[in-house]
């Protein structure tokens, strides 16, 4: 394939591109290589390149789209690096290079260059087990800010998960994979899309197949991910699986209703499930530390949609935002050092 090709290749900029790190399908189905790759000064960094080879087998039709797709991806990217978001993942180059081992016009190769991080969320916390709390909370905190920071400009991620959150050194993170993302514009490929995230994370309302009706509601998903990620962290579970089970126990043909006759249960079966949450973190962390995660979680992802959030607002901008959950992860993190959790 075109995009397993690249190495030893150089850009039009100048980065060297280096070894394979893995292929992989990404969000939208679309095939990736990743390599390493280091810039005309030495700076190494990741690079994603996009194979059109795959799609080109279905159809000319499906080849525009994913080329579309691409473009809007390094567009959204671009319009990210100039307003300096501190804690999303930004570009260091984009482009196009040809593969030597095809002909056009299949032997064009899509490529996004990141900096290299040394893990994810996934991998350096959850797969491996927890060696720090206190970075764990700060990891967290960084994505509660890079949430923020993404709906200030009017983009809704609605992907955030793990393997999304990339780790770098210092104990610095930031949200990544902004593929897939919606803009208050529209422009978004994927405007017509309620959800375009992985599904496994979606909030409820989304296996109910409730409608996104204004942009705000994309926020919905993004707070309700980001809840997700905190009892991910600490339970070693997503949270909607769970509650999907948990509210089977009452409501055994649930899948089968709608949302608004299941929703009773499933509410139900959501306070047992945060009453069971804030007993591990009682016993992991505490009282005090304990009641600031469940009150995250139960208000980031409560599964009645039309009350999720904070519950001092009304307005729904105001209810959504971000600071209060900012606020309350860097107040865990000084209850940490207080308490000598490490």
């Amino acid at each position: 394939m075109p995009s397993t090709a690249l190495e030893g290749l150089v850009t039009d900029s100048g980065w060297k591109i280096g070894k394979m790190i893995n292929t992989s399908s990404g969000s939208g189905g679309n095939f990736c290589t990743r390599y390493t790759a280091i810039s005309p000064e030495g700076r190494v960094g990741f690079l994603k390149a996009m194979d059109l080879s795959k799609v080109a087998e279905k159809s000319l039709e499906d080849m525009n789209r994913t080329i579309t797709e691409y473009l809007f991806e390094q567009n959204i990217l671009d319009h990210c690096k100039g307003r300096k978001l501190t804690r999303v993942v930004t570009p260091l180059d984009s482009g196009e290079i040809s593969s030597p081992v095809s002909i056009p016009p299949l032997n064009r190769v899509f490529y996004i260059i990141f900096e290299l991080a040394e893990g994810d969320l996934r991998s350096q916390y959850i797969n491996s087990g927890v060696g720090s709390w206190k970075n764990v909370f700060q990891s967290l905190h960084h994505v509660a800010v890079g949430i923020k920071q993404l709906h200030q400009i009017g983009i809704a991620h609605q992907d955030i998960k793990p393997s999304n959150v990339l780790c770098f050194e210092n104990d610095q993170s930031k949200i990544s994979d902004l593929g897939r993302v919606t803009d208050a514009k529209g422009k978004s490929p994927f405007s017509t899309l309620s959800f375009t995230g992985d599904r496994s994370y979606a909030p409820i309302e989304v296996h109910y197949r409730i409608p996104i009706t204004d942009f705000i509601d994309r926020r919905l998903s993004d707070v309700h991910m980001f809840g997700s990620l905190i009892f991910h962290v600490i339970s070693g579970a997503q949270i909607t699986p769970v509650l999907i089970e948990e509210s089977r126990l009452l409501m055994p043909h649930i899948d089968k209703a709608t949302y608004t006759e299941a929703l009773p249960f499933i509410k139900s079966a959501f306070a047992t499930i945060i009453n069971r949450f804030r007993e591990d973190c009682l016993n992991l962390f505490g009282e005090e530390i304990a009641s600031d995660l469940a009150e995250i979680v139960y208000e980031l992802c409560y599964p009645d949609h039309l009350i999720r959030g904070n519950r001092k607002y009304l307005n729904k901008v105001m209810r959504l935002s971000m600071e209060k959950y900012i606020s309350k992860m860097a107040g865990i993190l000084r209850k940490c050092q207080i308490k000598g959790i490490q």
